[in-house]
């Protein structure tokens, strides 16, 4: 009897296990970085911004050229590559910003390889005592030789404040938000592969 009773308990606890498992993995990623990347230097194109915030899509783009210097890139200013952008946004009104081809931006600024990042979400929903912060952005990094996707991959995070109503939990709210997209664009590029500073 006791034997037939681990023969019925021994498949559950095997099922928890491996929805244990599944559970601890994260969906965001969408694909693991290519290890054929011979990158060094990235140009980050403007954020194409699918929110109504304005704000956020810049510090999204100053957070992931800083953090492609830690990871052993050099560092390729923004200045330097949206003056030679501007010369294309001039003659074509209806581009989208990010949407260069790689070719281009090889031509324009001598890079390897450009980043194309998008922001599908970035918003706070303030309420009496919280308020709800969301971020979701993805990334793209292509050859500006070959045009090929080396890498790409994806990332949402919610975060809540709590704090007493008033010009408190607004100034929480800011804060938070910045600190939430860094832990994005930190997710989100931590399948890149280690740049050649680095590598040694």
């Amino acid at each position: 009897m006791k034997r037939y009773k681990y023969q019925l308990i021994l498949p559950v606890i095997l099922g928890i296990i491996l929805c244990l498992g599944c559970a601890s993995k994260s969906p965001n990623v969408v694909k693991k970085d290519s290890e054929k990347s011979t990158a060094k230097v990235i140009a980050v194109l403007p954020v194409n911004n699918k929110t109504l915030d304005i704000k956020a899509p810049q510090l999204l783009r100053l957070k992931v050229l800083d953090e492609l210097y830690f990871k052993g890139y050099s560092k390729l200013p923004l200045e330097v590559i949206d003056k030679k952008l501007e010369l294309i946004y001039r003659s074509e009104k209806k581009i989208v910003a990010g949407v260069v081809s790689p070719h281009v931006i090889k031509e324009l600024v001598g890079a390897d390889a450009a980043m194309y990042c998008t922001l599908t979400e970035g918003k706070r929903k303030a309420s009496l005592f919280h308020v709800p912060i969301t971020v979701a952005a993805s990334c793209e990094l292509r050859s500006t030789q070959t045009g090929e996707v080396l890498w790409n991959a994806r990332y949402k995070l919610t975060r809540t404040n709590f704090d007493l109503p008033g010009k408190s939990l607004e100034m929480k709210s800011y804060e938070a938000f910045e600190t939430v997209i860094e832990q994005v664009v930190n997710k989100v590029l931590e399948t890149l592969p280690d740049g050649p500073n680095l590598k040694g």
